[in-house]
Parts: C-alpha cells; sequence; structure tokens
C-alpha cells in the first residue's frame, strides 16, 4: 500500500512598493533631509555656496551609497545604542572562569 502525499505549494503575493525604500533622489528620505539641513547650516557657518554644495555632493554620495548596500542599515545602526552588547570581539580580556 502506498501512501500518497499531495504538498499543496503556498503562494503569498508580495508588492514590490511595500519593500522599497522611501528615497529622494536615490537617498533614503531621513539621510537626504539630515543632509540637505547640513549643507544649509554649512552655506551659514561659512558663507559660501562652494561649501555648501560640497557638503550636499559629499553627503548625497555617501547617502546613495548607504541606501544601494543596505536600505535597512542606518535604521540598525540608529537603534544599536539602545541594546546591550552580547560579545565584542574587539575586548581582549580573559573571561573569568572558575574550575571546581
Amino acid at each position: 500500500m502506498q501512501i500518497q502525499t499531495t504538498i499543496r505549494q503556498r503562494r503569498n503575493r508580495v508588492f514590490k512598493s511595500l519593500h522599497k525604500p522611501l528615497t529622494y533622489l536615490g537617498v533614503e528620505r531621513t539621510l537626504f533631509f539630515f543632509v540637505c539641513v547640513a549643507a544649509v547650516g554649512c552655506f551659514n557657518l561659512f558663507n559660501s555656496i562652494l561649501a555648501g554644495i560640497a557638503v550636499f555632493i559629499g553627503g548625497y554620495a555617501f547617502g546613495s551609497w548607504v541606501t544601494n548596500s543596505d536600505p535597512a542599515f542606518l535604521r540598525i545602526l540608529a537603534r544599536s545604542d539602545k541594546f546591550k552588547t552580547r560579545y565584542d570581539a574587539a575586548k581582549q580580556t580573559v573571561p573569568r572562569t572558575e574550575v571546581r
């Protein structure tokens, strides 16, 4: 007697628009806003349009790179200070162990 098993393939609809990061000119929108504010601040501080443009271009290049590599990277980095580190490879202390 042969047992017949039918495995039904489960299909879930996925909408691309729900999983895409929201961007302005290819940069995540919160980072884009931060870069714009930094460029205007630099313009006001140094009284130079070239300084503001340089900060904007540098921030835009960094933001474009971060958004294309991993869109969730900045959110993870921003929330990382709330959690205790479990393992730090940079620490060179020997853990205390007791042998009985």
